[in-house]
């Protein structure tokens, strides 16, 4: 069991860290880590249980609990593309799509979806059809500070 186990190792000491602790997980042992640093348990942990106030709000993978949210909070799923404008029109008229907005740069998509499943299926046929090329699909919203925030409320760096 380890508190904060990153904290105050320099990136050399930080990798070698993460490094015995991922060789333990591959040997079958379980290594239980607390941290209020959320970015360094997606790095390190497969599930998670996520305390607030003395009680436990959430538990399990974290893509299982954010799938959990997808009503209430729909899934953020970034799309970058060649034609962002015309795939923003094709997909808005889903039923699952929430949202549609075009990323700053003009080289990518910010879908909201209530689907994801669905939404991956209509993205694939798209550019099967050659309406749009996509260079790359991320996940926007399905790391544990996302979950934490979704389930708090607030900023979960600093909160115990």
């Amino acid at each position: 069991m380890l508190d904060e186990p990153l904290n105050g190792l320099d990136p050399l000491a930080r990798a070698e860290a993460i490094e015995l602790f991922r060789e333990l997980a591959r040997a079958g042992r379980a290594v239980v880590v607390s941290s209020h640093i959320l970015h360094e348990v997606d790095e390190l942990a497969d599930r998670v249980v996520l305390i607030h106030g003395g009680y436990i709000v959430a538990e399990g993978a974290v893509e299982g609990v954010r799938e959990e949210m997808i009503e209430e909070r729909p899934l953020q799923v970034l799309v970058r593309c060649d034609r962002p404008s015309q795939l923003a029109a094709a997909v808005f008229s889903e039923d699952h799509v929430v949202e549609a907005r075009i990323d700053p740069d003009r080289r990518g998509l910010l879908v909201r979806t209530s689907d994801a499943e669905r939404f991956h299926r209509l993205l694939s046929r798209l550019a099967a059809e050659g309406r749009v090329e996509v260079d790359a699909v991320l996940p926007a919203d399905d790391d544990v500070q996302s979950v934490y925030q979704y389930l708090i409320g607030g900023d979960a760096q600093g909160s115990n």
